[in-house]
């Protein structure tokens, strides 16, 4: 048997794996260990993965990061837990341990190519900082701006519709967590419909033609 040496990460880079590991088409199994033992009492084989991450009331629970094994959501409070990760030459395991060492999740993705390994090995944690100093906007976000500004009514109209949309299941998750005692989840899920909306809203600013029609009418 094969000992590997796991290497502490982050929230931010278990993050970019998993992002990895969805971008390169790799499935992703689990098997959560509980207490110190080896034997699994959750497991999951090869399903398809995905992430996200949820910010919080930093006063009040922290943020989450919110892993999707098929149709099923494990939510990791960062307060709560560690991250640490192994990446070989074709495979990328994460682990995430509860910080009272009640249970460890491993997540161990499929063969992955080696193009996705060399992206899984070079995490960048300064990108996605929110620096707010520095006014200059780079050429993409000039151009987005002006493809925002200028795109037709009905297109800004569906996009809306389609992020209110989002937003309405993410109550419902909110919703469906707090019934259940999850309350960290739940403030987080409603963060993001607060994030959602003011997204919707801004969007909307920024078109001209929407802001004549729909935020200009009282």
């Amino acid at each position: 048997m094969t000992t590997i040496q796991m290497i502490n990460s982050n929230a931010g880079e278990a993050m970019h794996l998993f992002e990895v590991m969805k971008k390169y088409g790799a499935t992703c199994s689990l098997e959560f260990n509980k207490g110190i033992g080896n034997d699994p009492f959750i497991g999951i084989s090869g399903v398809n993965v995905d992430v996200e991450y949820l910010e919080g009331d930093v006063a009040v629970e922290g943020d989450t990061l919110i892993v999707k094994l098929g149709e099923t959501d494990f939510a990791f409070g960062l307060r709560d837990h560690s991250f640490s990760k192994f990446i070989s030459s074709s495979q990328i395991t994460v682990a995430v341990m509860a910080n009272d060492t009640d249970y460890t999740a491993w997540f161990n993705s499929s063969v992955i190519t080696p193009e996705g390994i060399e992206e899984a090995s070079n995490y960048d944690a300064t990108i996605g900082d929110n620096d707010m100093s520095d006014p200059i906007f780079t050429l993409e976000e000039q151009e987005l701006i002006c493809f925002l500004r200028n795109l037709d009514f009905d297109t800004v109209l569906d996009a809306i519709s389609g992020i209110h949309r989002t937003a309405d299941q993410s109550k419902n998750k909110a919703a469906m967590h707090s019934r259940v005692g999850r309350t960290q989840t739940a403030n987080a899920f409603d963060k993001q419909v607060a994030n959602l909306e003011q997204l919707a809203y801004l969007l909307g600013k920024a078109n001209k033609d929407y802001n004549a029609h729909v935020l200009q009418v009282d």
